[in-house]
Order: C-alpha cells, then structure tokens, then sequence
C-alpha cells in the first residue's frame, strides 16, 4: 500500500499539515524538522500524489511536447533545450511522436499544463476541442494559427546562406534537402532557393537528400555521386543531411564551402570548415517556454500571435 502524509506524521509525531509544510521546504517549518520529516520520508519510500495534488491546485507542472522524430540530433537536440527551459521554470516535460492530434488529446485528458507543438503544416493544426481548452504554443512557419507560433524565418536563413556563397565567388549553388514532402518548413526552404537564386542570377540545382536523416542522406548522396558530382557551393536543409554528405567529401576533394541550416552546438565537432544558420536552439527553446508559460500563468486564452526570432550565420572550424 502507497505511504501517505498521514503514515509519516504518524512516525515523525508531528501534524499531518506540518508534513506537508516540510515537503514543499516551506519556511513555516524549522530546517531540523524538515531534515527529519524528509528522511523519514526517503526511508518510508514515499512517492508524493500529483494528480490527487493537481485536483486541488487544478495545476499539474507537467508539459506536454509534440516532436516528430527523436531519430534526428538537430530535433533532440531542440528537445533537449526545451526540457533544461521547462525545468528551470519549474515544469515537467513528457514528449510524443504521436499522432498532434491523438497526443495533444491525451495531454489534455492528463490535466497537463500545455502544449508544444513542432508545427509541419495543416495535418499538425490541433483543432478548437484542445485549443479552446488548454494553452498552446507552435514553433515552425509563419501561418494563420488559433494560438501562438514562433516563426525562425526558414526563409531568411536560406537568403543568408546564398548570399555567402555569392561573396565567396560561386556562380552555381547546390541545395540538398528533402524535395518531396508536406513539411512546411522544407517546403519554404526549397521555395526560398530557388526564386532568389533566380532574382540574384545564380545557377543552381535543388538535390533530393531522400529524408531529414543522415543515413538517408548518406545512401541518397552515395547513388547520386555515381553519375553527377557535387558543385563547390552547397546549402544543406539541415545538420543531420549534412553529415549524411559529409560521409562522401575527404580533404583530398577540392575544397568545398557548405552552409549548413540548424544552429546547434554540434557544429562545432565537426572536422570540416563549415558554415551554419539559423536561431540557436537555446533561442528557440527559451522563446517557447516564456510564451507558453506567461499564458498558463496568467491563464490566458490562445490567440493568433507570431513571435519573430531571426537566423544568424556563423563559422565554425575546428582547432
């Protein structure tokens, strides 16, 4: 049978509300009878009811993540600054790769807190039976929401990266990324390549990476480089599909100049020279904590609302 408040103040011989007081380090109690209370606790095997606690406060700390993969380091790692955010302020983290809709339902069911969401395009838009009742937050594109979406600017990022490889001298640029998908954000990425590429007169080629996975990437590039070979200039859609190409350039090659998109520590491993862009995960992460937080606290409805973070382009070689 579960230990109880009730079972421990029996043992400590103190009231079942000083208990209480002594478990959440309230000040009301003396650091000798919160020492004493805690330890007979641990020694009791004590596990605190946080849905029979949640009833009461109608709060249950908890934060529900809707990711699409955990087989990419570019989404864990994002996942991972998402947690270290939540925790600092004082939340839980469970994460699905459900279904958005399915895994926003059972949040809510759960009484948790809110809901993140990695926004792909229409068939990740929770509907107005979870929206209406529970705060949300998405990160991805820019669009017509009924809550609040952090926007990174895909689109800027990828301007970026073009304009760096025009100062550096290239005249034909290659985009490798996933081509065929409903992924919004891929989407505008490859959008953004090729009209400005057009507007600044640059030649380029859009290469399929086969998916957002290095070993996808890796196998694409393998039967690709069989009869075309890599241009000096090339954006990659993100970190995981450039190391998938980095799997088939050596420093015997003539030296390439890649920009990749994703602004993650790991960058910084990699042996090549390379280029990144984007906003920094921690950016990202502390940007959607804040603004889901603010609105749980403040017990805020949902609303239309974009939150701007703009890509920064940085180099990275290691010493």
């Amino acid at each position: 049978m579960a230990v109880t408040l009730k079972d421990i103040a029996i043992e400590c011989g103190v009231s079942y509300s000083t208990v209480s007081k002594a478990l959440k380090d309230s000040p009301l109690v003396t650091e000798a009878t919160k020492r004493k209370i805690k330890a007979k606790a641990e020694e009791m095997n004590y596990i605190p009811n946080n849905s029979a606690r949640s009833l009461v406060s109608n709060k249950s700390h908890t934060i529900g993540l809707i990711w699409p993969a955990v087989d990419r380091v570019a989404i864990t790692t994002l996942a991972t600054q998402v947690n270290k955010a939540l925790k600092q302020a004082g939340y839980f983290m469970a994460v699905s790769i459900d279904n958005p809709v399915t895994a926003a339902s059972k949040f809510l069911e759960l009484r948790f807190d809110g809901v993140i969401v990695f926004d792909e395009g229409e068939y990740t838009t929770l509907p107005d039976k979870i929206t209406n009742n529970i705060p949300v937050i998405a990160y991805g594109v820019a669009r017509k929401l009924p809550y609040p979406i952090i926007n990174v600017h895909h689109d800027w990022a990828m301007k970026q990266a073009v304009d760096l490889l025009i100062e550096k001298g290239y005249q034909t640029i290659d985009y490798i990324g996933e081509l065929h998908t409903k992924d919004i954000r891929q989407i505008v990425k490859k959008e953004t390549i090729e009209k400005y590429c057009k507007e600044k007169q640059i030649n380029f080629r859009l290469v399929d990476s086969g998916g957002l996975t290095e070993m996808a990437t890796k196998q694409t590039i393998k039967e690709f480089l069989k009869t075309e070979t890599l241009h000096g200039g090339i954006i990659c859609g993100s970190y995981d599909i450039t190391m998938g190409v980095l799997h088939h350039l050596d420093d015997l090659e003539t030296k390439k100049t890649i920009v990749a998109y994703d602004n993650i520590k790991q960058f910084k491993s990699i042996e090549m020279p390379i280029y990144s862009v984007g906003v920094p995960a921690e950016q990202i992460a502390e940007s959607l904590v804040k603004h889901l937080t603010r609105n749980i606290e403040t017990d805020r409805k949902n609303k239309r609302e974009v939150i701007d973070l703009f890509p920064t382009l940085q180099y990275h070689e290691k010493k």
